[in-house]
């Protein structure tokens, strides 16, 4: 590596790269590759297309520069300031990018490859360099169609990355924060997501087949039309490792039981599975035992749950908006921030082998269930059992709560304009 360049020499560079840059006399295009530039500041400089392959530029401030088409090729830049920079179809191939800050940069079309630096100055053999971007916050970066192939993006923060279209292949983006990110169309084949924050992500349209993902993780994540192949591997729940195959098989099963009245197919018993994944929009899932299962932000918007057996459950962030429940057995279950709005959960009227009511009701049962911030609005919860329920918080706004059961139940900041109470009597705003 060249040595230490004073400030001087770097800024009579830069001057003659602009007049390159505008086709002016005396320009010259930059090439600083080896150069040690430690710790410099060069923020909102032209320095397109400039060379600086196998540079040291850690610790440096390059703050709203436009680096578009720069040759970064095996550079050191940990630490480095990128904020703000146009680095569009940069070479970063074999980059240290280590804790790196690049808020707000476009980074589309760039590569981040491995990279192979010949080192004479030793007489060692070529070196393989793997692009590391580990620990450096991405948050808002445009990174579409960007190509970090092998990439190690380890515990970095890539809150609300653009990363559409991306080649994501074989990257290392375990403990990374991918919330609010746009992953739609990239390709994430063999991926490790283990302890990502898949928050409001959007895979639609994304490649990942054979990527390591804890299922659990993306239960809040848009997977439309995302191809998702094994295998998965749920690190949090060893015991129950639900083949996705094998779940939809079974659920298919239940659909031709309740069709059928039980003359074809079998009754799901899915204990404790792990139905994060699935999308259970509109399913008739009546008469299912799912007792302790995990529908964690799982998707039942219009679902048909008429005495589905739900006890023990973890459905915190759950859409089930617009189901039928009738019946339904909630004891225990987790229904945090769950949205229920406009959904029956009003009682069951028993019939008899021939199909004739009974004159019997069974009412739903939620008795104990964690029901803190549920959106209950418009809810039918005629004589249904909420004892000892936990509805701190939750909009019961125009719920109809006749003839329920709220002993010992918690209704602390609980909105309930308009909602019918169990006496009768509606509480107006």
């Amino acid at each position: 590596m060249v040595g230490k360049m004073d400030r001087d020499e770097i800024m009579e560079a830069i001057e003659r790269h602009e007049k390159w840059l505008r086709d002016q006399p005396g320009g010259k295009r930059m090439n600083l590759s080896g150069c040690d530039m430690e710790g410099f500041k060069l923020l909102k400089r032209h320095l397109k297309s400039a060379k600086f392959s196998g540079s040291n530029l850690q610790d440096s401030n390059l703050s709203g520069s436009d680096l578009s088409f720069a040759d970064l090729f095996c550079s050191n830049l940990d630490h480095t300031n990128f904020s703000n920079c146009n680095l569009l179809r940069a070479n970063m191939r074999g980059a240290l990018i280590r804790d790196a800050n690049f808020n707000h940069a476009n980074l589309q079309d760039a590569d981040f490859r491995s990279g192979t630096m010949v080192m004479y100055n030793n007489d060692t053999p070529n070196q393989i360099m793997r692009t590391s971007l580990a620990g450096s916050d991405l948050q808002n970066a445009r990174l579409d169609n960007a190509n970090l192939t092998g990439a190690d993006l380890s515990k970095s923060n890539m809150t609300n990355a653009n990363l559409q279209g991306a080649a994501l292949v074989g990257v290392n983006l375990s403990g990374v924060n991918l919330q609010n990110a746009n992953l739609s169309g990239a390709d994430l084949t063999s991926a490790n997501l283990t302890e990502t924050n898949l928050a409001n992500a959007n895979f639609s349209g994304a490649n990942l087949s054979a990527a390591v993902i804890d299922p659990i993780s993306l239960a809040k994540a848009n997977l439309a039309g995302a191809l998702i192949k094994q295998p998965l591997v749920n690190p949090v729940a060893g015991e129950h490792k639900n083949n996705p195959a094998d779940l939809n098989a079974a659920l298919r099963s239940h659909q031709l039981w309740v069709q059928s009245n039980g003359r074809e197919g079998q009754r799901a018993q899915l204990r404790q599975a792990n139905l994060a994944l699935l999308d259970l929009q509109g399913s008739d899932l009546s008469g299912a035992e799912l007792s302790g299962c995990d529908l964690q932000g799982g998707k039942l918007r219009q679902a048909q749950l008429v005495m589905t057996d739900f006890s023990g459950a973890n459905l915190s962030g759950a859409d089930l908006s617009l189901a039928t429940m009738e019946g339904i057995n909630f004891e225990r279950a987790n229904l945090t921030g769950s949205k229920l709005a406009n959904s029956n959960l009003g009682p069951v009227t028993i019939r008899s082998g021939d199909g004739r009511p009974t004159g019997k009701t069974w009412p739903a049962n939620l008795s104990g269930a964690d029901l803190r911030q549920a959106d209950l609005s418009g809810a039918d919860l005629r004589y249904a059992n909420l004892a000892g329920a936990n509805l701190r918080d939750a909009n019961l706004t125009q719920a109809n709560l006749q003839g329920a059961n709220l002993a010992d139940a918690i209704l602390d900041g609980a909105r309930l304009d308009g909602t019918i109470m169990p006496f009768g009597k509606q509480i107006n705003p």
